[in-house]
């Protein structure tokens, strides 16, 4: 029930907003305190109930009574005023009043009031109200059908007015009428939502003479209703959405025939409004399933993360991209594209920045290219390019230095600044390749040498590439062969204490005794192996051998100092700690006997399992350095947390450690860091007399590298063991020389 009140009282006025408002079907859409605000606001508004004080601010509240019917409004009027009973409330009825209450009296009279005026609501409200939301068809254009029956009820009926009423929360709307301009009412004086209670048919033969109807404003008013029947329109579920009705202004009375012609016709409309209704779901599940379709062919051709093309889209298009190369007699340039330093970034600062990166370095790519250029991720870090109509292959260059250079700009992301490289391969058709999977191989191949030469550059493909890949995938498959035949020997290498030269260490170094290419060092074969997923296997060898080799100097009755064993980044997953310890347990060698040597890049990989992989490992007595220090990424509060015990020194801060200040400078900060931690260092690298006194005066506890031994074969070690005295590369017989 829309409600305007017109009160001069502040403090009455607030009141009464509260109360009304706060009362279940009650909405008070305005207020006015002068005689000409509140008559043009009721003009404006229409409200159903007019709540009118007699004393206005200006004007009165009488004369606002009398504009009010002298108009023809047919809006209910309840006067609530502190002004007596006798005379006023005579005077107002007259006037056209239809209540009268006083302020000193009890509210609930005046709210009971009010809750009369309002409809009976239906028990199942809710669902009725659901119900019709369902059908999607309040506010809707006229339809032929619903205006065909509403047109048969009139005529049958012989009524002047005939109506399809839909009723909602708060109006009831006419989906089809006859005789009435207007769209809808308030429910408040709709005759229809009495016709929802009982589901029957309603039939009011004249409304004047119904104490439910008489005072009604469309009874009392302009409309002048006396007549009225309303059929329910019952949907299958049992709600009662509205009616079909027809009205008329002077009283009668529906005959037998009329009756039955109301109720299959309000049959028909139910039925019209269910197969309105399956339509609308038919069209809404077509909708959705061309939706899901579209979805599942973006799902199938992008990359979830960047929205790029994926490879599926990227081979499709590079098909046609073919065709029209080759009917257009133009060129195609393929790239291939992979991050430098993501891995660290993606380890060290989180995947959340790593995947922020991708997205960051997606939008640059699409930024820099044409639109009929194509760039995709194909998983990873790893992007490819499309370049269509190209008239020489140094276009292609072109734009492969450009990704370079836009790629290399720093970045912000989640309050990191961050910056990568980017390798390129190029292959362009026909030059390179003419078929897809040629490109793509050669681009590929291009790509990896463009790393292998250090990365953050391009690199061109040649037929060379094809030899070296070729020479690779020879020695993958010998390196397999390698290590389940024995060709894997170890070499070790001395660490001595820098104070007193004696020995403190081994380290352990593989070399691959080769049928064919002979001796060959590590960097040779540990990057494959690492590529090629065999590290775990040749790092399980290594281990055995070392281990092994331990065990057998402890059964000659040697003093074996701590062998270190290398392990690459590859190996720090679950099973390592178990390979460990059966490795141990298989040669009866103490833990304490063994040390780990890991690279910086190692550490800062998959922080919280690292960390705990290498607590349990230190737990067990193994010892754990960090090789090749000062050129990684470790931060101190890494190191801090990690349970390391040794720091390796690299050689690149040894190598002019007797003439350059600043690697004197590191290598002190190294030093007093470590000592500050509790931790032994061991300087590699060692070729020169002179960087032996300089570690030895700056504090570095150990050393190893030529100027003490090269790697040697075990017949060698075990001679450093038996005679334990090295104050001299030649008092233990292993100067490079002799190595």
């Amino acid at each position: 029930m829309k409600i305007v009140v017109v009160e001069d009282s502040s403090l009455v006025l607030d009141n009464l907003i509260e109360i009304l408002s706060s009362y279940p079907g009650l909405s008070v859409i305005g207020h006015a305190r002068g005689e000409d605000e509140a008559y043009a606001l009721i003009l404006s508004s229409t409200p159903d109930v007019v709540l009118l004080d007699l004393e206005l601010s200006p004007g009165s509240g009488i004369k606002l009574l009398k504009r009010i019917r002298a108009a023809g409004l047919p809006t209910r009027v309840l006067v609530f005023t502190n002004q007596p009973a006798d005379p006023y409330q005579k005077l107002c009825l007259e006037a056209g009043a239809d209540a009268y209450f006083e302020k000193s009296g009890d509210l609930n009279d005046l709210l009971l009031r009010l809750a009369q005026w309002m409809p009976p609501l239906p028990i199942n409200e809710k669902l009725r109200l659901r119900a019709l939301n369902r059908l999607d068809i309040l506010d809707t254009p006229d339809e032929a059908v619903f205006s065909a029956i509403t047109r048969l009820a009139a005529a049958v009926v012989e009524a002047p007015i005939a109506l399809i009423s839909l009723v909602d929360a708060e109006r009831q709307w006419f989906k089809a009428r006859v005789g009435l301009d207007i769209r809808e009412t308030s429910r408040t004086v709709s005759f229809c939502a009495h016709a929802l209670v009982n589901g029957e048919l309603l039939e009011i033969e004249d409304a004047s003479l119904d104490e439910r109807f008489a005072d009604n404003p469309v009874v009392r008013g302009e409309a002048g209703i006396r007549f009225y029947a309303g059929m329910p329109l019952v949907l299958p579920g049992g709600e009662v959405v509205g009616t079909l009705c027809v009205v008329d202004r002077v009283p009668r009375k529906l005959n037998a025939t009329q009756r039955m012609t109301l109720e299959v016709l309000a049959r028909n409309v139910v039925t019209e409004l269910e197969l309105r209704d399956r339509i609308r779901v038919l069209e809404t599940e077509v909708a959705l399933r061309h939706e899901a379709e579209i979805r599942i062919m973006h799902l199938a051709t992008r990359d979830p993360l960047t929205g790029l093309p994926n490879r599926a889209a990227l081979m499709d298009r590079l098909q046609h991209g073919l065709k029209s190369a080759k009917r257009d007699q133009t060129q195609l340039g393929v790239l291939f594209l992979d991050l430098d330093r993501f891995k660290w970034t993606n380890d060290t600062l989180g995947h959340d920045v790593g995947d922020a990166l991708l997205q960051v370095i997606a939008e640059r790519l699409t930024a820099l290219l044409r639109e009929s250029d194509t760039v995709a991720r194909l998983g990873g870090d790893e992007f490819a390019i499309l370049l269509p109509a190209l008239h020489h292959a140094d276009e292609a260059v072109q734009v492969a230095q450009k990704i370079i250079n836009a790629i290399a700009q720093p970045m912000n992301l989640k309050g990191h600044s961050v910056q990568v490289g980017c390798s390129a391969g190029v292959a362009v058709y026909p030059l390179q390749g003419e078929t897809e999977d040629t490109l793509l191989r050669h681009a590929d191949l291009s790509m990896y040498h463009a790393k292998e030469l250090g990365g953050n550059q391009y690199q061109v493909f040649s037929d060379e590439m094809n030899v070296r890949a070729l020479e690779r995938m020879t020695l993958e498959t010998d390196l397999r062969l390698a290590i389940e035949s024995g060709q894997l020997e170890m070499y070790y290498q001395p660490q001595v204490r820098l104070v007193d030269q004696e020995l403190t260490g081994l380290e352990a170094l593989v070399r691959w005794n080769h049928p064919r290419l002979g001796f060959l060092p590590p960097d040779r074969f540990i990057p494959l192996a690492e590529d090629s997923g065999l590290i775990w296997a040749l790092g399980l060898e290594v281990l055995d051998q070392a281990v092994a080799q331990i065990a057998e100097w402890m059964r000659q009755g040697l003093q074996v100092p701590r062998v270190a064993v290398n392990v690459s980044p590859a190996q720090l997953r679950d099973g390592l700690l178990d390979a460990v310890v059966a490795t141990l347990r298989k040669h009866d060698v103490p833990a304490a006997m063994l040390e780990l040597e890991l690279t910086e890049s190692a550490l800062t990989s998959d922080g919280p399992a690292v960390l705990g992989l290498l607590q349990s490992l230190r737990d067990m007595g193994v010892a754990i350095a960090v090789d090749d220090f000062g050129v990684g990424y470790s931060s101190l509060a890494l190191l801090r947390r990690l349970p390391i015990t040794t720091l390796k020194i690299d050689r690149s801060f040894v190598s002019e450690l007797a003439s350059n200040h600043q690697d004197i400078a590191i290598v002190e900060a190294v030093i007093t860091m470590a000592n500050s931690m509790g931790l032994r260092t061991v300087a590699e690298g060692v070729e020169e007399q002179a960087q032996d006194v300089a570690l030895r005066v700056l504090g570095c506890n150990d050393a190893q590298g030529y100027l003490y031994s090269k790697p040697a074969a075990v017949a060698v070690a075990t001679s450093w063991l038996t005679s334990l005295d090295l104050a001299t590369p030649q008092a233990a017989d292993c100067s490079p020389q002799n190595a």
